[in-house]
């Protein structure tokens, strides 16, 4: 056990470093600096080094802030931690609304598949996953402004930041490409267990259908529904950038694409590696969902841990 926790870390640890030096190489090569590749190299490795340093002591560096026509000093862990607080908020919303309404929209289709109505659902979710996020934030922008100037009534902000309606557009965005992939990934999963022989038998007993979905079909697709859940996750991380800049939302994403035009290098790095660390932990946790969900994996894991 041990061995495997020492193993985790150290792995842990070299993909942090790999992110803040990738970080720090790409604002170098941003600069247009005239210098030789391995002088490049030796100043993104330089860069890493301070970095690290400078976060065993505890001390991220400042960041600069413009407040009206002047510019303020701001410590880099206040910044983080604020612009965090407000990304993972925006996260969690726009995936727990993702997982409210995509796991339970690819459930219906593949209990009735074969259907128009499971045909229609299914043909909706390529929208989902083909639209750019860009266009989709402009899209409901657009639609919003438009019915306010003929209406006259607000339905939703269209941008700024607030933990009410502000909420609604950017949420809405954020999930639609995770909303859809968890609906065509829980029905293709759920399809493919219900052709299982141990399936067809369950129902030459004559058992109930949903009680052959409740007791041997979803809980023999829950592992690939929780990998949905996974990728979710990659299309949001990637997404927020975007759809922060488009709503004026104050988090990671936007305080990054800012800070990378100004080359606030420790403020870069410092956003990066929150955002790569946060994607590792989720994965950590669905690793040990995995186990919890199938004991073949946990018979694989003690086996590996055992040599």
């Amino acid at each position: 056990m041990t061995r495997y926790v020492l193993r985790r870390l150290g792995t842990t640890l070299l993909i942090c470093i790999a992110i803040v030096f990738f970080a720090a190489l790409g604002l170098r090569a941003m600069s247009g600096s005239s210098l030789g590749v391995l002088r490049v190299l030796e100043g993104a490795w330089r860069d890493t080094t301070s970095f690290f340093s400078g976060l065993v002591r505890g001390n991220l560096g400042t960041a600069w802030r413009s407040v009206g026509r002047s510019r303020i000093a701001i410590p880099v862990a206040t910044l983080l931690a604020d612009t965090y607080t407000k990304s993972l908020g925006l996260l969690a919303v726009a995936l727990l609304f993702a997982v409210a309404l995509g796991i339970p929209t690819g459930m219906l289709a593949a209990y009735s598949e074969g259907s128009a109505f499971s045909l229609a659902l299914l043909t909706s979710t390529l929208l989902g996953v083909s639209l750019p996020t860009f266009f989709v934030a402009l899209a409901l922008q657009v639609l919003e402004i438009t019915w306010y100037n003929r209406t006259g009534v607000r339905l939703v902000p269209v941008g700024g930041f607030g933990w009410d309606s502000h909420l609604i557009l950017p949420a809405l965005v954020l999930s639609a490409r995770p909303l859809a992939q968890m609906a065509r990934i829980t029905f293709t999963a759920l399809s493919e267990v219900a052709q299982q022989d141990f399936v067809r038998t369950a129902h030459a007993k004559g058992l109930h259908k949903r009680l052959v979905w409740g007791q041997h079909i979803l809980p023999n697709a829950s592992v690939s529904i929780l990998t949905a859940i996974g990728v979710s996750l990659r299309f949001s991380l990637g997404s927020l950038p975007v759809v922060e800049y488009f709503f004026g939302w104050p988090g990671l994403g936007a305080t990054l694409l800012s800070a990378i035009r100004a080359r606030q290098l420790n403020l870069v790095l410092s956003l990066a590696l929150a955002l790569g660390l946060t994607f590792m932990l989720f994965n950590l946790l669905l690793e040990v969902a995995y186990r919890i969900l199938d004991p073949r994996l946990r018979d694989a894991g003690a086996q590996v841990q055992a040599e």
